[in-house]
């Protein structure tokens, strides 16, 4: 059974060879027979073959014109043609092959060499077909991944764009920002503890918006509904209304990427959190610190006079000490042992004094550090 598959157009004025080469190739292919060139042409708008059989010699335009003008035609250049001639010389050849022949056969022909010139030639076109396959593969894989690194792109710029984000809004519109490239419409959703803000390109905090939003924030870390999705990341909510249903693959590209999209927002909302509350805490030190500073100057002067007052108790101590060995009549002796005994625990009182001040000193220290910390 002839393959119906494979085309051979077999252009001959012989009508004897005709017929031959149409019975010879009936069981490997479906033979098309043309009684001249111009024939051919007059019917060649019906459809191409997979393979010509091209007489050289024939009455009007010859085969080898015939070949230059299929070469120079794009719809029927890559076509392979065979010469078949009763001229077996280097001239003929020569002649086959500047008109961009791929093989050339001489009458009288076995049958045998032409039945495997014709399976040569489907083999070659099947491989052929199937490198244009493999190549096409190959074309739109790169094509999808050239796609996928360029959207994934956007999610590099946003991420990078959101380190210098100090706001939920300011973050909110660079998500919203992100989503356009994608050729997306949507709103998002940013929580920080008890402040919210729900933004779209229809402005900020719209009231059927944030109803939606606040109701999808419970679905699911992603839930998809006909056009739309849903993507729940924490802090973050982002509600997608036009994917492109048509595009499964780019639906895909999609879920991926506004999903690293809404976690990477929900890692540095949490920062501006931590931030936020770093400043805060910052704050409240520089305020505290000229107070801190205040007391430990009332502290030292505090210090400073009870020093002071307690040296002149002891310097009267020691006198009124001395006044009292007139009328106690104690030995020499005892009188040196008391004012050592006495001069010895002043001395105490006045390193404990001392300590006192250094403790003061330290604490000052301390909170300059502080304040060099608060910036």
């Amino acid at each position: 059974m002839a393959d119906q598959g494979f085309r051979v157009f077999v252009i001959d004025d012989d009508e004897v060879v005709r017929e031959m080469l149409a019975v010879l190739l009936e069981d490997a292919c479906k033979v098309t027979t043309f009684s001249s060139a111009e024939d051919y042409l007059a019917r060649a708008a019906e459809g191409s073959p997979d393979m010509f059989l091209l007489d050289v010699t024939m009455p009007g335009m010859n085969g080898f014109d015939l070949c230059r003008r299929l070469k120079d035609d794009f719809d029927t250049q890559d076509i392979p043609v065979t010469f078949v001639s009763a001229n077996d010389d280097l001239d003929s050849r020569l002649a086959a092959y500047e008109a961009g022949g791929e093989d050339f056969i001489v009458k009288p022909f076995d049958p045998l060499e032409l039945q495997n010139k014709v399976k040569v030639a489907q083999r070659l076109i099947a491989e052929k077909h199937s490198l244009r396959e493999q190549a096409g593969f190959a074309q739109r894989t790169a094509l999808s991944a050239m796609t996928s690194m360029g959207e994934l792109g956007v999610v590099l710029q946003f991420l990078s764009k959101s380190f210098a984000c100090g706001s939920s809004e300011e973050l909110g519109r660079e998500m919203l920002a992100a989503l356009q490239q994608y050729d997306l419409q949507g709103a998002v959703q940013l929580r920080l503890g008890a402040e919210e803000i729900n933004l779209s390109p229809n402005g900020v905090n719209i009231p059927l918006e944030v109803g939606i939003l606040t109701h999808v924030r419970a679905s699911g870390r992603i839930f998809q509904f006909k056009t739309r999705a849903a993507f729940n990341y924490g802090g973050v909510t982002v509600m997608l209304n036009n994917l492109p249903l048509d595009d499964p693959d780019k639906v895909g590209r999609i879920r991926d990427n506004v999903a690293i999209l809404a976690e990477g927002a929900d890692a540095r909302l949490q920062a501006i959190g931590v931030e936020r509350e770093n400043r805060r805490r910052q704050q409240g030190v520089v305020e505290a610190l000229p107070q801190v500073h205040d007391a430990l100057e009332s502290l030292q002067d505090s210090y400073r006079r009870t020093s002071f007052h307690l040296t002149q108790h002891m310097i009267e101590f020691q006198e009124a000490l001395m006044k009292s060995f007139v009328h106690l009549g104690l030995t020499e002796g005892q009188e040196d042992f008391l004012n050592r005994l006495a001069n010895e625990h002043m001395q105490r009182i006045v390193a404990a004094q001392d300590q006192n001040l250094t403790v003061v000193d330290q604490l000052r220290q301390v909170a300059d550090q502080l304040g060099t910390l608060a910036g």
